[in-house]
C-alpha cells in the first residue's frame, strides 16, 4: 500500500517521494518540518548557549524534554528498520506517527519554556532602564527640593519625589519576582 515511508526531524522530504507522487505511485510523508534555525542558531541551541538565561527548574524541563525526544527519536529509527521486514507495518507507522507527535509536542513545550523566559527577560530589561530614569527623576526632585525655598513647591517637590520614589521600589519588587520565577 505505501511504498516509501520518509522520516526526516530536519526537512521536508522534497526528492524521492514526491517523484512517487507524480508518477502515480502513493507516498507516505510522516513528518513535513521545515528549517526554521540556521546552522550557527542550531549550533549554540544544542551546545546549550540558549540555556545560560533559564532559571535552574527550567533547565531541567527542557533537559528532561530534550532526552524524552531523544528517546523518541530513537524510537523511530528503530520502528523505520523493523518496518521493513514487517507483517503489519501500519501499525508501525502508527506508532512512528504516534512519536513524530510526541516529538512535536515536547519541541513546543521547549519553545513555549524559551519564549517565556525571553518576554520575562524583556520585561526584566524594562523594568531596570525604568528605574534608571526614576533614579535620575529622584536625584533631580531631590535638588529641585533643597535649593527651592518656597514651601509651596518644596512640598510638590517632596510629594513628586515620594511618589517617583515609590515606583522605583514597586518595580524592584517586581524584578524580584521576575527573578524568582
Amino acid at each position: 500500500m505505501h511504498n516509501s515511508p520518509h522520516t526526516d526531524c530536519q526537512s521536508a522530504p522534497r526528492t524521492a517521494d514526491h517523484a512517487k507522487a507524480r508518477d502515480g505511485q502513493k507516498a507516505f510523508v510522516v513528518n513535513t518540518a521545515n528549517r526554521l534555525l540556521s546552522h550557527d542558531d542550531r549550533a549554540e541551541f544544542y551546545t546549550g548557549h540558549e540555556r545560560m538565561t533559564l532559571q535552574i527548574r527550567q533547565v531541567q524541563r527542557v533537559r528532561e524534554l530534550q532526552e524524552i525526544n531523544d528517546n523518541l527519536q530513537r524510537q523511530v529509527v528503530k520502528n523505520e528498520k523493523e518496518l521493513l521486514h514487517s507483517q503489519d507495518p501500519l501499525t508501525i507507522l502508527a506508532e512512528i506517527e504516534h512519536c513524530n507527535i510526541m516529538i512535536a509536542r515536547n519541541t513546543g513545550e521547549i519553545l513555549n519554556i524559551y519564549a517565556l523566559n525571553e518576554a520575562r527577560l524583556k520585561r526584566i530589561a524594562e523594568l531596570e532602564a525604568e528605574n534608571i530614569n526614576l533614579q535620575q527623576e529622584m536625584s533631580d526632585t531631590q535638588g529641585k527640593f533643597i535649593t527651592c525655598h518656597e514651601m509651596n513647591q518644596r512640598t510638590k517637590y517632596a510629594a513628586e519625589f515620594f511618589l517617583t520614589k515609590a515606583q522605583f521600589e514597586k518595580n524592584v519588587l517586581e524584578i524580584r519576582e521576575l527573578s524568582q520565577q
